[in-house]
């Protein structure tokens, strides 16, 4: 389209609004346990917004020991201590491991424990500059009847210089966190509870001190301790948005927990505070140039003391961002500065198999190697995203990839059509078909032709034509699993699909029964909306039919849900509930591979996937998708973006990568069928056992039934956010005056009639 120069201000104007309400809000893939960091168009790498001065070249280095602890390694000299992992089982073997960075070599001794332990555990541990080893051990009789708790030292030959009882002052109950010890050589065990425990190089006790907050019963976290270069030691605490001090943070502008540091006084067993109000920081270590190093998962900070006021809130001067040298901020266990004036993080990622130390080497920027810029954008991207970039920037010296993350679609929209740098996008939550038909995606068909690592074939029949639109493939997940809708086949004209009047009848026909279980009217009017809004929309016309009879018969049904369902314990589980007659349909999550075999055990033998209903009765499934990208029509480096997707797809994946996706089937048909000869094979099946005592007891795995499942993908819908679509936004606002019965149904759909379509001829 060509643009009038005379008229640029109101062209980008009416081409954003049109934009912004054509699609939906993308939702958050990593919102349970990440710490996003990443702000409103807010890029995890710095080089996007701004040129450095200094850099900080990686150099990954990878012990060769499969029982290394990259969580608890520590720096001594050019030599990094652990204790071997050794097996999760008491009295497994543990070994103290020494790695020189100097020639590479691992050396390793067995930890020697006392001959009067029984049985005992690994607790806390930490090294000394001696690289003597104090640890921790809860120890056991025989007849495990008790518990005691020792503190103990090691030599380097891995001998017990002592073993002193301290199960009176940290007691059986209370979990230990972490043990430090200072530059003058004092020990301090954390506990879970909030209290540190002072001991003397020798084992002595010699008080406690509480980090706990007892005017407030947030949680409260002991994010690192370390020496500063005052020659003090200090302690990072986070808790809830309550500072340490107690005193409430309610009125910062940032929000969720906040972090303080305080100084411990072990001679007098007292601690002060030194700086409150500080953002959520993950570790501290001691600085060269700064009294501290802070970090995140995003970046590295320095912070001096007398630069910061105590309660200023800043986090110090950001040195530089864990992407920019190549390293998964989320999995950083620890940040340290080396003898030799490098900074080193030490990474544990298992579900990526990045498990490394990393030294850094300060360097100018212009003396550092020049790669060019890939950028791929993210609603709200988080650990894996940077894991896979980390993985591409490792592997390749032309190109870095750098991940930019944003609150919205809405600014991903906004940046797309100024028309900044984007190379990829996350296709994660967002309307692809409907961003697919403003032709922001390229077709990924010709670079799949002339792959040498993938082939169309190697993919599961279906999924590339599920993310095809308009003969543009645009993208190519990893995984997935299907969302369907599972009932009694017999008792349907239609066994493969379910059409609003069938869903209606069905009412109807049963009227003592529920359709569904466990489901509010907004999630109800969202999944009918979903699949059926074609039904009510014109869009080559511009007319809507929210007025007309099967809207209203819409509305109705709806209506019989309840407003909010209680998360209770109920007395009676689905499946009884629907061999009693009480639930007609089940809400089915298919990510296993034997999972088909249990609604089978609820419905009996004519168990069908009737999906969601739709208008034609047919492809009412979702399929969602782990991590698939599209490379945008924008890009200047396409041939180098779909490397990273290519690298990606044929990289093998470990079952932890798709346990986070919360599904067991791969888009790699060669992957997926040895996956499902392991569930043909074997004598010994798990029994799903509910509450209320139904029970159901698995068997071998068919071909049939696993058939069941990959025949509902041809047929299968994107999955998508609907929290913020304008027109169910719409429905929602003004369906609930009719379902409280405050106006009359023809009142209701007329309003809503008359909304949408004033929102149909603004967006045609």
């Amino acid at each position: 389209m060509k643009r009038n120069k005379h008229n640029h201000l109101g062209y980008f104007v009416c081409s954003l609004m049109l934009c912004i309400s054509l699609f939906l809000t993308a939702c958050s893939k990593d919102s349970t346990s990440d710490n996003d960091a990443a702000i409103s168009g807010e890029s995890t790498a710095s080089h996007i917004t701004q040129e450095r001065e200094w850099v900080y070249v990686p150099e990954v280095i990878t012990v060769e020991d499969e029982l290394a602890d990259y969580e608890r390694m520590q720096p001594v000299g050019d030599t990094f201590l652990y204790v071997s992992l050794g097996e999760d089982t008491e009295n497994s073997a543990r070994s103290i491991c020494r790695y020189s960075l100097t020639d590479r070599a691992l050396k390793s001794v067995p930890v020697n424990r006392p001959e009067e332990w029984n049985s005992w555990d690994l607790g806390t541990r930490f090294f000394t500059q001696d690289q003597e080893l104090y640890i921790t051990a809860n120890v056991y009789p025989a007849d495990y009847s008790s518990m005691k708790r020792f503190l103990c030292k090691f030599d380097t030959g891995g001998n017990c210089l002592f073993s002193k009882d301290i199960t009176e002052q940290a007691g059986r109950d209370v979990s230990l966190d972490r043990l430090t010890v200072d530059g003058q050589g004092r020990l301090y065990i954390f506990t879970k509870n909030g209290e540190i425990l002072l001991y003397t190089g020798d084992g002595d006790y010699h008080g406690s001190v509480s980090y706990s907050s007892p005017e407030d019963p947030a949680p409260v976290r002991i994010k690192g301790a370390c020496d500063g270069a005052d020659g003090k030691y200090y302690v990072c605490i986070s808790q809830g948005s309550v500072n340490i001090a107690g005193g409430n943070t309610e009125g910062t502008d940032d929000e969720g927990a906040r972090c303080a540091l305080m100084e411990i006084d072990f001679e007098n067993a007292r601690m002060f505070e030194v700086a409150e109000n500080l953002p959520d920081i993950n570790g501290l270590c001691a600085g060269e140039q700064y009294d501290l190093l802070l970090y995140d998962d995003r970046a590295v900070y320095g912070y001096n003391f007398a630069e910061q006021k105590s309660d200023s809130g800043s986090v110090g001067e950001e040195l530089f961002v864990w992407m920019d040298s190549d390293i998964n901020g989320y999995y950083v266990t620890n940040l340290y500065l080396l003898e030799d004036g490098r900074l080193c993080a030490t990474v544990e990622d298992w579900i990526n198999e990045d498990r490394a130390i990393v030294a850094l080497e300060r360097t100018k920027a212009e003396q550092a190697p020049r790669r060019e810029e890939l950028v791929i954008v993210t609603v709200n991207g988080g650990s894996e995203l940077a894991a896979m970039a980390v993985k591409f920037n490792r592997g390749n010296s032309r190109y870095h990839l750098t991940v930019k993350s944003y609150e919205s679609l809405t600014d991903l929209y906004n940046a797309i059509l100024t028309k900044e740098p984007i190379d990829l996008i996350d296709l994660s939550g967002i309307n692809v078909q409907k961003l697919a038909s403003r032709g922001f995606f390229e077709d990924l068909t010709p670079y799949v032709d002339q792959s040498e690592m993938l082939d169309r074939s190697d993919f599961v029949d279906g999924i590339l034509d599920v993310y095809t639109f308009d003969n543009t493939l645009v993208g190519i997940p990893s995984a997935f699993l299907l969302r369907t809708v599972v009932g009694n086949g017999a008792q349907m004209k239609n066994k493969t699909g379910l059409t609003l009047e069938e869903l209606f009848l069905a009412a109807d026909r049963y009227p003592g029964a529920k359709a569904f279980d466990g489901i509010t009217k907004e999630e109800m009017m969202q999944y009918l909306m979903m699949f059926n809004e074609d039904t009510f929309i014109d869009w080559d016309t511009g007319t809507c039919y929210f007025d007309s009879e099967t809207f209203k018969a819409v509305l109705k049904y709806v209506s019989q849900f309840p407003d909010t369902v209680e998360s209770g314990k109920e007395e009676e589980s689905l499946p009884t509930k629907i061999q009693n007659g009480e639930v007609l349909f089940a809400i089915a999550e298919m990510n296993t591979y034997d999972i088909f075999q249990e609604y089978v055990g609820m419905f009996g033998e004519d168990a069908a996937c009737v999906g969601f209903p739709t208008a034609g009765g047919r492809g009412g499934h979702l399929l969602l998708t782990g991590d698939a990208y599209a490379i945008a029509t924008v890009s200047e480096h396409k041939e180098a973006a779909w490397n990273f997707i290519e690298e990606f797809l044929a990289q093998e994946k470990s079952e932890l990568y798709y346990a986070t996706h919360y599904t067991e089937f791969s888009t790699l048909k060669r992957t997926l069928n040895e996956k499902a000869e392991d569930y043909m094979g074997g004598d010994r099946f798990p029994m799903r056992i509910y509450e209320d005592g139904w029970t159901f007891q698995y068997h071998a795995l068919t071909w049939d039934e696993l058939n069941v499942i990959l025949e509902l993908i041809p047929d299968a819908t994107p999955f998508f956010s609907v929290k913020d679509d304008e027109i169910i936004k719409i429905i929602n606002e003004e369906a609930p005056a009719y379902y409280s019965g405050q106006k009359g149904i023809d009142d209701v759909v007329g309003v809503i009639q008359n909304r949408v379509q004033l929102y149909v001829n603004e967006n045609r």
